[in-house]
């Protein structure tokens, strides 16, 4: 699944901590956020088992400021509700997977 969060309250009753979930913080007016999120949006949908959460980080200022995202894009990888990794920058498909399952 792949969705894009729209506000604080949308993501927190998600369960985005089940099973196998990324959470990325991008921004519309960046060129490496602008890559990523096809490949993102690919990996959702050849991996059912995996739930991937957009968020905007001009609209989640606080929320990216309490997970310390210093620069974008950034993905944070969990696996049953621990965070396993987390990346910054482009990365193709199959890097963000060997990040998932670390």
């Amino acid at each position: 699944m792949y969705k894009t969060i729209e506000s604080v309250e949308e993501f927190k009753k998600n369960e985005y901590l089940e099973g196998k979930s990324i959470v990325a913080f991008r921004a519309v007016w960046c060129g490496p956020c602008q890559m990523i999120g096809p490949e993102l949006e690919k990996l959702a949908e050849e991996n059912s088992d995996v739930n991937v959460f957009d968020l905007d980080v001009d609209k989640f200022i606080d929320l990216a400021r309490e997970m310390n995202v210093s620069h974008i894009p950034s993905l944070f990888y969990y696996r049953d509700g621990k965070l396993v990794s987390q990346s910054v920058g482009y990365l193709p498909v199959e890097e963000i997977l060997n990040n998932l399952n670390k």
